[in-house]
């Protein structure tokens, strides 16, 4: 492990900052009318406290994208949230439609022996041994779905990243 390197914070859009809901999205979010980069138009939930809460993690953390968004997560979402340029991971195994998009090989790839949170209301069983399996410091935090990321999550995050950060001095 890098000694200097911040740990990774990997973020999922879709039920993590963006609520999974049919009409109306919790309190504190609003609704925002995109167009991907297919050109399909896409409305999305969005909660103004996320890009804050996230611009005070940065300081102790690497904000990477995980998510199905994909190169459109930093183009259309960073911008709406607050958030300077992020890297977004582009995932190799593309899911057919009705299955979930296995991240789990592309992000190991990616973050190989650094610390890492990755924060995902969708993580596979794999995910979970993978991280149990790691000599890296690994938080896994898998908010509800229709709730998303919550202070709690962001002062659990916080924590994480100050243990890591001890660690290394």
């Amino acid at each position: 492990m890098a000694t200097d390197a911040k740990p990774i914070l990997l973020l999922d859009v879709d039920g993590v900052l963006a609520p999974v809901v049919e009409d109306t999205a919790p309190l504190g979010f609003v609704r925002h009318r995109v167009t991907a980069s297919t050109g399909e138009v896409h409305h999305v939930w969005l909660n103004p406290d996320h890009g804050v809460w996230l611009n005070e993690l940065r300081d102790g953390f690497e904000l990477v994208w995980a998510t199905g968004w994909e190169l459109d997560a930093p183009r259309l979402l960073g911008p709406l949230l607050g958030l300077s340029p992020m890297e977004a991971i582009i995932f190799t195994q593309r899911p057919q439609l009705g299955t979930r998009l296995r991240k789990l090989p592309d992000v190991a790839a990616r973050v190989g022996d650094t610390p890492v949170a990755w924060i995902d209301d969708d993580l596979e069983t794999q995910a979970h041994s993978w991280a149990n399996r790691r000599e890296a410091p690994t938080l896994l935090i898998e908010p509800h779905s229709a709730c998303g990321l919550d202070r709690a999550h962001v002062r659990q995050l916080a924590a994480f990243g100050k243990a890591v950060s001890a660690q290394r001095t």
